[in-house]
């Protein structure tokens, strides 16, 4: 069958790579070095999770800010659509209450014959604390709630 061949070449070359394979091992070993490794992985990825904390307050604060500003509108309107106040009343109302939150928007009531309109509407910009959100959006947040008129 098949004996193995044994070439001296072969032999002369394999014993001179020991002592090449020897210095790379060393200097392999010399760049795994670990310590330190933990602060770096730490730095780079400190600036991601604060990023992911930053969108994330902006977000819950324009989710609140519009689900007050529905609360404030339903308010003016129910308001206006008894009788209590006229739609220049509302506004104001509709105004003073946002305003007493440090942020400008306008507030709009309208009527038809049988409904009563609010629709306040606040920049993003003057809501969110880190403004990342205005870096996808430059509009507003608005809040528009109809209810039919009470019989007086």
């Amino acid at each position: 069958m098949f004996a193995p061949c044994f070439n001296s070449e072969d032999a002369v070359t394999s014993m001179n790579l020991k002592p090449s394979l020897a210095r790379l091992k060393r200097k392999i070993a010399a760049f795994s070095d670990t310590r330190g490794a933990v602060s770096v992985e730490f730095v780079l990825w400190v600036p991601v999770f604060v990023l992911i904390l930053a969108i994330t307050v902006d977000a819950t604060i324009l989710f609140k800010t519009q689900a007050n500003l529905w609360t404030v509108a339903r308010d003016a309107g129910r308001q206006r659509s008894t009788g209590l106040y006229s739609n220049s009343q509302a506004e104001d109302y509709a105004a003073g209450q946002f305003a007493s939150w440090g942020i400008t928007g306008t507030a709009t009531a309208s009527q038809t014959n049988d409904t009563v309109t609010m629709q306040i509407s606040v920049p993003v910009a003057a809501v969110t604390p880190f403004r990342i959100v205005n870096a996808f959006t430059d509009g507003n947040i608005i809040a528009v709630v109809t209810q039919r008129k009470e019989p007086q």
